[in-house]
C-alpha cells in the first residue's frame, strides 16, 4: 500500500507543478502497472494510446523504484526529449533524488585522435568547424549547427578505437562522458546502443537493473540491423586514406574501389550489358540477391587490396615505432582490416542462413547489406540481461491483441495491457473511407494515382488546407507533387530537410503537407494548423525489401495473415497517431485505400483504430469542420464544448440536445421529432435520435411509429448510428430478423454490431 501512496503522491505534485496538466486515468493505470512489475520483477507490455503520457507513466514508477534503470527509445531527438525535458522537470519536481544522463552511439562525438591525423581542404565550413573543436566541452555533434560533409571522417568509430591504449584516451570525449554513466540512476540510451551492448555480451553499458524500452514497435527492424553487416564506399575509402598516411603505397587501389561501388554494368542494374537510361531510377532500389558478377568483383577486389600483406607491413612498422600516437593509429588500423576482412569474406560466402544478403543503391553507387531474418533468440538474450523488463509505444496491438508484436520477438512471460487514450476519438474525429476509387494495385496503377489525386483535392478544399498527406512511394509523391491543383501553400518531402518542413508548416496557415516514410511517425502537431491526415495507401510492406520479402518466404501460406496485414496496421495506426495530439484537437483521417470497404481484412484494419463516425462522401468532412465549436481553437474555451449535435443539416445550432433531453426524462411527445431526426444529414443527430427512442420503448403504442425509421437506419453508414438504432429496436421487442442479418451478411461492419445481432438473433428464437 505504501507503493501505491508514493505513487499517488509522486501524480498529485504533478499535477500542481505541471503546466497544462490534465488529469488523465490511463496515464495513472499505467503508472501503477509498471511500478508494480518493477516492484515484482517482470516483464510488461503495454500500448499507451496517443495523450496517455507514456514517459511520466514509466519514469515516475522508475524513480521511485529507486533501482539503476536503462530507458531505450527509438532516437537521439526522443533521448533528448527524455533526458532535457522530462527528467529535468521531475528532477526539479519530485522530493525523491536521482541522476540520470544520456549515451549515444560513437559516431556521434568528435574522436580527437582521428581530427589530428585528418587533412581538410581550408573552407569556409572548416574554420567554423575547428572554433568548435576548440571551444566544445562535450564533442557532441548536436552542438554544431551544421554537419560538416567530413564528420564521418572525423567521429569515433568501434573499429578504429584502442580505448584506453589511445593516447587521446584521458581526454576523449565520448570515454570522459562514459565513465561518469557508472554513478548514474538512470541512463537514456537508443535501441542501436541497447543492441550494440547485447552483441558486446552486455559488456557495453554500465550495468542497470532494470530496462525500459519506449517506441517497442521498431525494436525488431533495429535487432535486424545491429546483427547484420554493411559493405559501404566511405569505409574502404577512409581505409585507404589512412594507409596511405602510414605510408602504404595504395594509390593504385582507388580506381579499383570506385569502379566497385559505381552502378555497375550488369542486371538488375543495367540492360543488354551496359549502364541504361535508368540509372537514376536503379540507385534508390534494392535487390534480394547479390548478383553473382558482385560477389565475382569483390573476390577481384579483396584480391587487390591483399589485406594479408597489409598487415604484415603494418606489422613490421609497429615494431619500430617510437611514438605512442603511430603506434595506436598502426594497433588501431590492424584492427580495422581484420574487421573490414570478416565483413568482405561474409559477403563472399553468404553462409549465415539467418540472415539475408541483399545489395542497395544510394545516389553515390551500391552498398552490400546483410540483416538478420528473425530476431527471437537475441530479443531474449536482451531481456535475459535485466531483473525486469518494460515495452510500450503507442502502437502494439493489432486486430486488437499483442500476439504479432510478441510472435515476431519471441517475447514469453510478458504481461498485457492497453491503456487506450484519454481522447474522444468519436467526438474529436472522424474517419473517411473511400469507396469508389479502384484498389490501388500494381495493374491499376496509374488510374489510382490520377483519380485519388482528385479526391485528395477534394479533402484538402474541406479542410481548406491544414493537411499531411502521407504516401507509400517516393513515385506517387512525385506525382501527386508535381500536378496538385490547389490553393494553399504546399511543400513536398525533399523541398528541404524534415525538420525545416516541420517549422514551415507550423508557421504557415492553412498549409499543405506532402510526406513519405519519414513522417509517418514522430510529428507532434496540436492545434488546428493539422486538421486532415490523408493516408494514400495501405503501408503494406514492398514487394522488392529483401528483408521482408525473406520473413514472407519462410512464412509461407501465412505471410498476409501473420506477417503483412499486422505490420501495415501498426503502420496505419502511427499515421493515425499524428492527427489527434490533445483534447482540444479536432480532425479527419481520410484512408483513400477501397479494400478497406471492398476486402475480408477490411474490419479487422478499422477495428484496430479508435472508433468513431465513418464517411464515405467528401460532404460529410465539409459538415464535420462547419460543426467544429468556435471555442475549440481559441485560448477562452468553455468548460462544456458544444456537441457536433448541435448542427442542422446546414451545420447551424438547434435545440436537438433538448428533444433528447425530454426523451430522457420519458416525455413520449417528442417521439414525432425524434423520428425526424433520424432522417438528419448529421450522423451524430441521428444517433441521438435512435438513443432517445429506445429510451422511449415502453411507450406502446406511439413508439411503434419509430419502427420502419430505426430499421432503415440499420443500413446507416455510422456504425454507432446502426449499434444505438439495433439496441432501440431490440427494447421496443419488433425485431425483424433478416433486416438485422443484413449487418452481419457486411464484412466490414463492426465486431460490437455483429456481436449485438447475434445476441438478438439467440435471443428471438428462445
Amino acid at each position: 500500500m505504501s507503493h501505491l501512496n508514493n505513487l499517488k503522491s509522486a501524480f498529485k505534485i504533478l499535477s500542481k507543478r505541471l503546466h497544462d496538466y490534465e488529469d488523465r486515468p490511463q496515464q495513472f493505470k499505467m503508472a501503477k502497472e509498471v511500478f508494480a512489475c518493477l516492484k515484482d520483477k517482470q516483464r510488461l507490455i503495454v500500448e499507451a494510446g496517443t495523450g496517455v503520457g507514456k514517459s511520466f507513466a514509466y519514469l515516475i514508477p522508475v524513480i521511485l523504484s529507486g533501482k539503476k534503470t536503462i530507458v531505450s527509445t527509438a532516437s537521439i531527438a526522443l533521448q533528448e526529449q527524455l533526458a532535457k525535458k522530462d527528467l529535468v522537470f521531475l528532477q526539479n519536481t519530485l522530493p525523491q533524488k536521482f541522476s540520470f544522463a544520456i549515451l549515444k552511439g560513437k559516431n556521434n562525438y568528435l574522436c580527437l585522435k582521428r581530427e589530428r591525423e585528418f587533412v581538410p581542404l581550408l573552407s569556409g565550413e572548416y574554420r567554423s568547424f575547428t572554433k568548435w573543436v576548440q571551444e566544445t566541452k562535450t564533442g557532441d555533434k548536436d552542438e554544431i549547427p551544421f554537419i560538416p560533409d567530413f564528420w564521418s571522417r572525423l567521429c569515433g568509430d568501434s573499429d578504429d578505437c584502442n580505448v584506453n591504449q589511445c593516447p587521446f584516451y584521458n581526454d576523449c570525449f565520448y570515454y570522459r562522458h562514459y565513465k561518469s554513466l557508472y554513478k548514474k540512476d538512470i541512463l537514456v540510451i537508443n535501441h542501436h546502443v541497447l543492441m550494440l551492448d547485447v552483441l558486446s555480451g552486455f559488456n557495453f553499458l554500465p550495468f542497470h537493473n532494470q530496462l525500459i524500452i519506449d517506441e517497442a514497435h521498431q525494436i525488431e527492424n533495429v535487432i535486424s540491423s545491429v546483427f547484420g553487416n554493411v559493405l559501404t564506399h566511405s569505409r574502404l575509402l577512409w581505409l585507404l586514406y589512412r594507409l596511405k598516411g602510414l605510408k602504404i603505397a595504395v594509390d593504385h587501389i582507388f580506381e579499383p574501389v570506385e569502379n566497385f561501388f559505381k552502378i555497375p554494368p550488369y542486371p538488375p542494374f543495367s540492360k543488354g550489358g551496359s549502364v541504361n537510361s535508368q540509372k537514376i531510377d536503379m540507385l534508390s532500389k534494392t535487390v534480394s540477391h547479390v548478383p553473382n558478377a558482385v560477389i565475382e568483383d569483390l573476390k577481384n577486389l579483396k584480391s587487390q587490396l591483399a589485406l594479408d600483406k597489409v598487415i604484415h607491413r603494418l606489422e613490421g612498422q609497429r615494431e619500430s615505432a617510437d611514438d605512442d600516437q603511430i603506434e595506436d593509429r598502426i594497433t588501431t588500423t590492424i584492427n580495422y582490416i581484420n574487421s573490414l576482412e570478416g565483413v568482405i569474406d561474409d559477403f563472399i560466402e553468404q553462409a549465415d542462413k539467418d540472415k539475408v544478403y541483399y545489395i542497395a543503391g544510394n545516389k553515390k553507387g551500391i552498398e552490400l547489406k546483410s540483416n538478420l531474418v528473425e530476431v527471437q533468440t537475441h530479443f531474449n538474450g536482451l531481456c535475459g540481461g535485466y531483473e525486469s523488463v518494460i515495452m510500450t509505444s503507442a502502437t502494439l496491438t493489432a486486430g486488437g491483441n499483442f500476439g504479432f508484436i510478441k510472435e515476431r520477438l519471441g517475447a514469453t512471460d510478458f504481461k498485457e495491457m492497453d491503456v487506450g487514450s484519454p481522447f474522444d476519438y468519436k467526438r474529436q474525429a472522424q474517419l473517411y473511407l473511400d469507396k469508389e476509387l479502384p484498389p490501388p494495385n500494381r495493374e491499376n496503377n496509374a488510374s489510382f494515382q490520377r483519380k485519388s489525386l482528385e479526391v485528395i483535392e477534394g479533402l484538402i478544399a474541406a479542410s481548406k488546407g491544414r493537411a499531411l498527406v502521407l504516401f507509400t512511394s517516393y513515385n506517387h509523391l512525385r506525382y501527386a507533387a508535381e500536378n496538385i491543383n490547389i490553393t494553399y501553400p504546399s511543400k513536398s518531402q525533399g523541398n528541404m530537410p524534415p525538420s525545416r518542413l516541420i517549422q514551415w508548416f507550423k508557421k504557415t496557415d492553412n498549409a499543405v503537407l506532402l510526406a513519405t516514410a519519414t513522417f509517418w511517425q514522430g510529428i507532434d502537431i496540436k492545434g488546428e494548423k493539422l486538421s486532415l491526415v490523408i493516408i494514400v495507401k495501405m503501408p503494406f510492406g514492398s514487394p522488392g525489401d529483401p528483408v521482408y520479402d525473406e520473413r514472407c518466404r519462410r512464412l509461407g501460406e501465412r505471410w498476409f495473415s501473420d506477417l503483412a496485414l499486422p505490420s501495415a496496421i501498426l503502420m496505419l495506426k502511427q499515421g493515425f497517431g499524428r492527427l489527434i495530439r490533445s483534447t482540444d484537437d479536432y480532425g479527419v483521417i481520410a484512408i483513400l485505400d477501397s479494400r478497406l470497404v471492398s476486402s475480408s481484412y477490411g474490419r479487422t484494419i478499422v477495428s484496430s483504430l479508435p472508433e468513431m463516425d465513418i464517411v464515405h462522401d467528401v460532404d460529410d468532412i465539409k459538415i464535420f469542420f462547419d460543426c467544429i465549436p468556435q471555442s475549440a481553437f481559441t485560448e477562452d474555451k468553455q468548460d462544456d464544448i458544444v456537441s457536433f449535435g448541435h448542427c442542422d443539416n446546414t451545420g447551424k445550432s438547434d435545440n436537438i440536445s433538448k428533444i433528447v433531453a425530454l426523451g430522457e426524462s420519458e416525455d413520449p411527445s417528442v417521439i414525432p421529432q425524434l423520428i425526424d431526426y433520424t432522417k438528419s444529414k448529421n450522423g451524430n443527430d441521428r444517433r441521438l435520435a435512435a438513443s432517445a427512442l429506445g429510451k422511449l420503448s415502453r411507450f406502446k403504442p406511439q413508439i411503434c411509429e419509430a419502427v420502419e425509421s430505426l430499421e432503415s437506419l440499420l443500413k446507416d453508414e455510422k456504425p454507432q448510428v446502426r449499434q444505438y438504432a439495433l439496441k432501440a429496436i431490440s427494447k421496443i421487442g419488433t425485431i425483424d430478423q433478416n433486416k438485422i442479418k443484413s449487418i452481419m451478411e457486411n464484412l466490414y461492419e463492426k465486431e460490437y454490431n455483429v456481436s449485438l445481432v447475434r445476441r438478438l438473433i439467440r435471443r428471438a428464437k428462445k
